[in-house]
Protein backbone atom coordinates (compact mmCIF):
# COMPACT_ATOMS: atom_id res chain seq x y z
CA UNK A 1 0.00 0.00 0.00
CA UNK A 2 3.10 2.76 0.86
CA UNK A 3 4.65 1.56 -1.95
CA UNK A 4 1.60 2.07 -4.37
CA UNK A 5 1.33 5.51 -2.64
CA UNK A 6 4.77 6.52 -3.37
CA UNK A 7 4.72 5.56 -6.93
CA UNK A 8 1.26 6.56 -7.64
CA UNK A 9 0.08 8.99 -5.27
CA UNK A 10 -3.09 6.86 -4.77
CA UNK A 11 -4.51 6.71 -1.48
CA UNK A 12 -5.78 3.00 -0.94
CA UNK A 13 -5.48 3.06 2.99
CA UNK A 14 -3.20 6.01 4.05
CA UNK A 15 -6.24 7.97 5.58
CA UNK A 16 -8.35 5.69 5.31
CA UNK A 17 -7.69 2.48 6.87
CA UNK A 18 -8.82 -1.04 5.85
CA UNK A 19 -10.19 -4.05 7.70
CA UNK A 20 -7.33 -6.66 7.17
CA UNK A 21 -6.47 -10.20 8.61
CA UNK A 22 -3.42 -10.60 11.03
CA UNK A 23 -1.85 -13.44 12.37
CA UNK A 24 -0.50 -13.56 15.77
CA UNK A 25 1.92 -15.84 17.45
CA UNK A 26 0.39 -18.73 17.92
CA UNK A 27 -0.84 -18.99 14.09
CA UNK A 28 -4.38 -18.08 14.89
CA UNK A 29 -5.68 -15.34 12.31
CA UNK A 30 -7.94 -12.04 13.75
CA UNK A 31 -9.62 -9.20 11.82
CA UNK A 32 -7.79 -5.76 12.17
CA UNK A 33 -8.58 -2.24 11.50
CA UNK A 34 -5.38 -0.76 10.24
CA UNK A 35 -5.16 2.67 9.68
CA UNK A 36 -1.96 4.26 8.39
CA UNK A 37 -0.97 8.21 9.30
CA UNK A 38 1.19 10.05 7.09
CA UNK A 39 3.60 12.54 8.51
CA UNK A 40 5.85 14.90 6.74
CA UNK A 41 9.83 15.71 8.37
CA UNK A 42 11.30 17.64 6.39
CA UNK A 43 11.80 15.96 3.01
CA UNK A 44 11.09 12.97 4.62
CA UNK A 45 7.60 10.50 5.10
CA UNK A 46 7.11 9.19 8.16
CA UNK A 47 4.31 6.38 8.28
CA UNK A 48 2.62 5.15 11.40
CA UNK A 49 0.72 2.05 11.56
CA UNK A 50 -2.56 1.66 13.89
CA UNK A 51 -3.93 -1.69 14.70
CA UNK A 52 -6.90 -2.35 16.35
CA UNK A 53 -8.36 -6.23 16.98
CA UNK A 54 -11.99 -5.89 15.72
CA UNK A 55 -12.80 -9.30 16.84
CA UNK A 56 -15.06 -8.37 19.04
CA UNK A 57 -16.66 -5.67 17.13
CA UNK A 58 -17.44 -8.21 14.30
CA UNK A 59 -18.58 -10.53 16.40
CA UNK A 60 -21.01 -8.02 18.04
CA UNK A 61 -22.10 -6.73 14.60
CA UNK A 62 -23.01 -10.68 13.50
CA UNK A 63 -24.82 -11.24 16.80
CA UNK A 64 -26.76 -8.09 16.33
CA UNK A 65 -27.66 -9.45 12.72
CA UNK A 66 -28.91 -13.28 14.30
CA UNK A 67 -30.84 -11.09 16.78
CA UNK A 68 -32.36 -8.98 13.79
CA UNK A 69 -33.12 -11.88 12.08
CA UNK A 70 -34.69 -13.62 15.25
CA UNK A 71 -36.77 -10.38 16.10
CA UNK A 72 -38.44 -10.44 12.59
CA UNK A 73 -39.40 -14.22 12.68
CA UNK A 74 -40.18 -13.51 16.20
CA UNK A 75 -42.31 -10.52 15.31
CA UNK A 76 -44.09 -12.43 12.97
CA UNK A 77 -44.84 -15.89 15.51
CA UNK A 78 -45.88 -13.46 18.31
CA UNK A 79 -48.35 -12.41 15.83
CA UNK A 80 -49.97 -15.92 15.74
CA UNK A 81 -52.16 -15.11 17.62
CA UNK A 82 -53.92 -11.99 16.89
CA UNK A 83 -53.29 -13.87 13.08
CA UNK A 84 -54.98 -16.79 14.73
CA UNK A 85 -58.01 -14.57 15.20
CA UNK A 86 -58.09 -12.81 12.03
CA UNK A 87 -58.24 -15.94 10.20
CA UNK A 88 -61.21 -16.86 12.25
CA UNK A 89 -62.84 -13.90 10.88
CA UNK A 90 -61.65 -14.22 7.29
CA UNK A 91 -62.77 -18.07 7.30
CA UNK A 92 -66.21 -16.66 8.87
CA UNK A 93 -67.18 -15.97 5.94
CA UNK A 94 -66.44 -18.74 3.56
CA UNK A 95 -68.02 -21.06 5.65
CA UNK A 96 -70.71 -19.13 6.87
CA UNK A 97 -72.03 -19.24 2.34
CA UNK A 98 -71.06 -22.96 2.50
CA UNK A 99 -73.56 -23.10 5.25
CA UNK A 100 -76.43 -21.42 3.83
CA UNK A 101 -75.54 -22.82 0.30
CA UNK A 102 -76.11 -25.87 1.62
CA UNK A 103 -78.89 -25.02 3.72
CA UNK A 104 -80.40 -23.88 0.18
CA UNK A 105 -79.70 -26.41 -1.29
CA UNK A 106 -81.51 -29.19 1.49
CA UNK A 107 -84.84 -26.95 1.00
CA UNK A 108 -85.22 -27.04 -2.42
CA UNK A 109 -84.23 -31.05 -2.26
CA UNK A 110 -87.87 -30.97 -0.92
CA UNK A 111 -89.70 -30.59 -4.43
CA UNK A 112 -87.10 -31.80 -6.76
CA UNK A 113 -88.84 -29.96 -9.70
CA UNK A 114 -86.06 -29.72 -12.40
CA UNK A 115 -85.98 -26.20 -11.96
CA UNK A 116 -84.90 -27.10 -8.04
CA UNK A 117 -82.55 -29.86 -8.95
CA UNK A 118 -80.65 -27.12 -11.55
CA UNK A 119 -80.78 -24.84 -8.55
CA UNK A 120 -79.07 -27.29 -5.88
CA UNK A 121 -76.49 -27.55 -8.42
CA UNK A 122 -75.63 -24.31 -8.72
CA UNK A 123 -76.02 -24.12 -4.96
CA UNK A 124 -73.49 -27.00 -4.36
CA UNK A 125 -71.09 -25.48 -7.17
CA UNK A 126 -70.97 -22.01 -4.96
CA UNK A 127 -70.25 -24.28 -1.95
CA UNK A 128 -67.48 -26.17 -3.07
CA UNK A 129 -66.18 -23.27 -4.12
CA UNK A 130 -66.48 -21.80 -1.04
CA UNK A 131 -64.90 -24.13 0.69
CA UNK A 132 -61.62 -23.63 -1.27
CA UNK A 133 -61.33 -20.26 -0.82
CA UNK A 134 -61.42 -21.43 3.21
CA UNK A 135 -58.63 -23.77 2.29
CA UNK A 136 -56.56 -21.08 0.68
CA UNK A 137 -57.08 -19.08 3.83
CA UNK A 138 -55.55 -21.42 5.76
CA UNK A 139 -52.77 -22.27 3.11
CA UNK A 140 -51.97 -17.91 2.96
CA UNK A 141 -51.84 -17.79 7.02
CA UNK A 142 -49.44 -20.75 6.75
CA UNK A 143 -47.34 -18.98 4.23
CA UNK A 144 -47.29 -15.78 6.07
CA UNK A 145 -45.92 -17.52 9.47
CA UNK A 146 -43.51 -19.43 7.68
CA UNK A 147 -42.16 -16.24 4.92
CA UNK A 148 -44.34 -13.39 5.32
CA UNK A 149 -44.41 -12.73 2.05
CA UNK A 150 -47.52 -11.79 -0.65
CA UNK A 151 -47.80 -13.96 -4.08
CA UNK A 152 -48.17 -10.75 -6.15
CA UNK A 153 -49.33 -10.93 -9.46
CA UNK A 154 -50.93 -8.78 -12.29
CA UNK A 155 -54.92 -9.90 -11.27
CA UNK A 156 -58.10 -7.57 -13.64
CA UNK A 157 -59.25 -5.09 -10.51
CA UNK A 158 -63.04 -5.63 -11.65
CA UNK A 159 -62.68 -8.99 -11.11
CA UNK A 160 -61.18 -9.12 -7.73
CA UNK A 161 -63.96 -6.80 -6.54
CA UNK A 162 -67.03 -8.34 -8.33
CA UNK A 163 -65.96 -11.38 -6.47
CA UNK A 164 -65.65 -9.45 -3.17
CA UNK A 165 -68.87 -8.08 -3.15
CA UNK A 166 -70.51 -11.03 -3.78
CA UNK A 167 -68.72 -12.58 -1.15
CA UNK A 168 -69.83 -9.32 1.46
CA UNK A 169 -73.44 -10.24 0.32
CA UNK A 170 -73.49 -13.67 1.70
CA UNK A 171 -75.51 -14.16 5.02
CA UNK A 172 -76.56 -10.86 4.94
CA UNK A 173 -79.85 -10.20 6.49
CA UNK A 174 -82.59 -7.66 5.56
CA UNK A 175 -82.50 -5.36 2.22
CA UNK A 176 -78.75 -4.93 0.63
CA UNK A 177 -77.20 -2.09 -0.28
CA UNK A 178 -76.97 -1.08 -4.05
CA UNK A 179 -73.15 -1.73 -4.65
CA UNK A 180 -71.66 0.86 -7.50
CA UNK A 181 -68.38 0.23 -9.46
CA UNK A 182 -66.92 2.48 -11.32
CA UNK A 183 -62.83 2.19 -12.58
CA UNK A 184 -61.84 4.77 -15.13
CA UNK A 185 -60.33 1.60 -17.06
CA UNK A 186 -62.63 -1.00 -16.44
CA UNK A 187 -59.51 -3.24 -17.62
CA UNK A 188 -57.05 -2.32 -15.49
CA UNK A 189 -54.67 -4.73 -13.60
CA UNK A 190 -53.10 -4.79 -10.62
CA UNK A 191 -50.40 -6.12 -9.00
CA UNK A 192 -52.17 -7.73 -5.75
CA UNK A 193 -52.28 -10.87 -3.78
CA UNK A 194 -55.67 -11.75 -5.71
CA UNK A 195 -56.90 -13.53 -2.03
CA UNK A 196 -55.55 -11.01 0.51
CA UNK A 197 -57.07 -8.27 -1.86
CA UNK A 198 -60.33 -10.06 -2.13
CA UNK A 199 -60.61 -9.67 1.25
CA UNK A 200 -59.95 -6.49 2.25
CA UNK A 201 -63.14 -5.32 -0.40
CA UNK A 202 -65.44 -7.98 1.41
CA UNK A 203 -64.52 -6.75 4.39
CA UNK A 204 -65.08 -2.63 3.81
CA UNK A 205 -68.09 -3.65 1.46
CA UNK A 206 -69.32 -5.94 4.22
CA UNK A 207 -69.14 -3.45 7.06
CA UNK A 208 -70.60 -0.63 4.77
CA UNK A 209 -73.28 -3.15 3.93
CA UNK A 210 -74.34 -3.61 8.09
CA UNK A 211 -73.71 0.33 8.69
CA UNK A 212 -76.82 1.00 6.12
CA UNK A 213 -78.66 -1.65 7.57
CA UNK A 214 -81.15 1.55 9.21
CA UNK A 215 -80.41 3.64 6.23
CA UNK A 216 -83.12 4.65 3.37
CA UNK A 217 -81.65 3.95 0.04
CA UNK A 218 -78.57 2.25 1.13
CA UNK A 219 -75.76 2.38 -1.43
CA UNK A 220 -71.68 1.79 -1.90
CA UNK A 221 -70.04 3.26 -3.92
CA UNK A 222 -66.10 1.85 -5.01
CA UNK A 223 -64.43 3.95 -7.40
CA UNK A 224 -60.54 3.45 -8.90
CA UNK A 225 -59.30 5.92 -10.29
CA UNK A 226 -55.63 6.31 -12.19
CA UNK A 227 -53.14 8.67 -11.09
CA UNK A 228 -49.80 8.25 -12.69
CA UNK A 229 -48.54 4.45 -11.88
CA UNK A 230 -51.37 3.64 -9.64
CA UNK A 231 -55.10 3.23 -9.08
CA UNK A 232 -56.35 5.19 -6.41
CA UNK A 233 -59.57 3.21 -4.17
CA UNK A 234 -62.38 4.75 -2.61
CA UNK A 235 -64.72 2.50 -0.67
CA UNK A 236 -67.92 4.89 0.28
CA UNK A 237 -71.20 4.54 1.91
CA UNK A 238 -73.99 6.86 3.07
CA UNK A 239 -74.49 5.41 6.50
CA UNK A 240 -74.37 7.16 9.94
CA UNK A 241 -70.51 7.08 9.42
CA UNK A 242 -68.20 6.11 11.90
CA UNK A 243 -68.55 6.50 15.81
CA UNK A 244 -65.99 8.84 17.28
CA UNK A 245 -64.55 5.82 19.32
CA UNK A 246 -63.54 3.74 15.91
CA UNK A 247 -62.26 6.89 14.30
CA UNK A 248 -60.21 7.46 16.85
CA UNK A 249 -58.27 4.43 15.77
CA UNK A 250 -60.32 2.90 13.61
CA UNK A 251 -57.51 -0.15 12.08
CA UNK A 252 -56.88 -1.45 15.93
CA UNK A 253 -57.26 -4.96 16.52
CA UNK A 254 -60.51 -6.22 18.28
CA UNK A 255 -62.26 -2.74 18.24
CA UNK A 256 -65.62 -3.03 17.25
CA UNK A 257 -68.96 -1.25 17.73
CA UNK A 258 -71.29 -4.58 16.49
CA UNK A 259 -72.76 -6.54 18.85
CA UNK A 260 -71.14 -9.60 17.58
CA UNK A 261 -67.68 -9.57 15.83
CA UNK A 262 -64.26 -9.67 17.10
CA UNK A 263 -63.12 -5.98 15.91
CA UNK A 264 -60.75 -7.41 13.03
CA UNK A 265 -62.01 -6.70 9.83
CA UNK A 266 -60.30 -3.00 9.50
CA UNK A 267 -56.85 -3.92 10.97
CA UNK A 268 -56.78 -6.82 8.65
CA UNK A 269 -57.51 -4.45 5.90
CA UNK A 270 -54.35 -2.41 7.20
CA UNK A 271 -52.50 -4.95 7.29
CA UNK A 272 -52.87 -6.37 3.41
CA UNK A 273 -52.55 -2.81 1.86
CA UNK A 274 -49.53 -2.21 3.95
CA UNK A 275 -48.27 -5.47 2.56
CA UNK A 276 -48.85 -4.39 -0.68
CA UNK A 277 -46.99 -1.13 -0.13
CA UNK A 278 -49.61 0.95 0.44
CA UNK A 279 -51.89 3.05 3.21
CA UNK A 280 -55.40 2.91 4.39
CA UNK A 281 -56.77 5.75 5.58
CA UNK A 282 -60.74 6.74 6.50
CA UNK A 283 -62.66 9.94 6.39
CA UNK A 284 -65.99 9.84 8.16
CA UNK A 285 -68.62 12.66 9.46
CA UNK A 286 -71.56 11.75 11.56
CA UNK A 287 -74.38 11.32 9.17
CA UNK A 288 -72.55 11.26 6.04
CA UNK A 289 -71.23 8.12 6.33
CA UNK A 290 -67.52 6.56 5.43
CA UNK A 291 -64.30 6.39 3.04
CA UNK A 292 -62.21 4.41 2.98
CA UNK A 293 -58.83 5.32 0.53
CA UNK A 294 -55.69 3.31 -0.94
CA UNK A 295 -53.50 3.02 -3.87
CA UNK A 296 -52.68 -0.51 -5.84
CA UNK A 297 -49.66 -0.51 -8.12
CA UNK A 298 -50.95 -0.88 -11.77
CA UNK A 299 -49.45 -4.01 -13.33
CA UNK A 300 -46.79 -2.98 -15.71
CA UNK A 301 -46.94 -4.82 -19.40
CA UNK A 302 -43.61 -6.22 -18.26
CA UNK A 303 -45.10 -7.83 -15.12
CA UNK A 304 -47.89 -9.05 -17.40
Amino acid sequence: YIRNYLTTGERQIIGIGRIVEARLANGDSIPVELKIGEANIGERKLFTGFIRDITEKQANVHRIGELQAELSNFSRLSAVGTMASAMAHELNQPLTAVANYLEAARDMLDDPSPDNLAMVQEAMAAAAEQSIRAGQIVRRLRDYVSRGELDLRPFPLKEIIDDAVTIAKVGIDGPLARVVLRLDDPDVKVMADRLQLRQVFANLVRNAIEALAETENPQVWIHGRQAGEEIIVEVRDNGPGLSEDLLHSPFEAFQTTKATGMGLGLSICQTIVEAHGSSIQVASEPGTGACFTFTLRIASDVAM
